[in-house]
């Protein structure tokens, strides 16, 4: 430890000094993870009707959960409203509904993925958010991305690791599609 002198900022400078040389004298025994040459992939998963899938860290602004909503008269069913999320506009759509299936009964669990598309946020309502998940670029699947025709138009790569496929859901091209922005009755 520093020795104590009359000059306090001496000593902190002195304790700062004796750690770092200690941290370079024990350097050598912490393993070392070279990162180099190698790419990974990051996303969030989430659920829709019991099944995993992922969007890619990049395309999500934020989680949360449900908020107060004000219904908007005259649109598709699976627009669910308006929120204000911290003064700006977010217009919510319910994922499973958007899909043609039935809206998540769990309420509790479900999660809105808020996409920041140029200034304009859009909340998708999912069953559940499941975590992050991380994958090796090069693990990548090419083919056989999904058999379900609703989420199809969506999918745009997929993962496999420990024998599970993840599915990515590119919200993008969800957010961009013509269906999406097709919302009067």
């Amino acid at each position: 430890m520093a020795k104590r002198s009359g000059n306090k900022s001496m000593d902190v400078v002195e304790l700062l000094a004796t750690i770092e040389q200690r941290s370079r004298t024990h350097k050598e025994s912490l393993p070392e993870h070279d990162v180099r040459g190698t790419s990974f992939w990051s996303g969030v998963s989430f659920r829709l009707s019991g099944v995993d899938y992922l969007a890619s860290l990049d395309e999500i602004h934020e989680i949360i959960p449900i908020p107060e909503t004000t219904k908007v008269p005259g649109v598709k069913p699976w627009l669910k409203g308006v929120a204000n999320l911290r003064g700006v506009l977010l217009t919510l759509v319910d994922l499973q509904e958007f899909l043609g299936r039935p809206s998540s009964r769990n309420v509790l669990n479900q999660r809105v993925l808020v996409l920041d598309q140029k200034g304009s946020y859009l909340g998708l309502i999912v069953d559940q958010v499941t975590g992050m998940q991380h994958f090796d670029k090069n693990d990548v699947l090419e083919k056989g991305l999904t058999a379900d025709a609703a989420v199809a138009p969506y999918v745009v790569a997929a993962f496999e690791k420990e024998q599970e496929v993840w599915r990515v859901f590119g919200m993008n091209e969800l957010a961009e599609s013509a269906a999406l922005h097709q919302i009067a009755v």
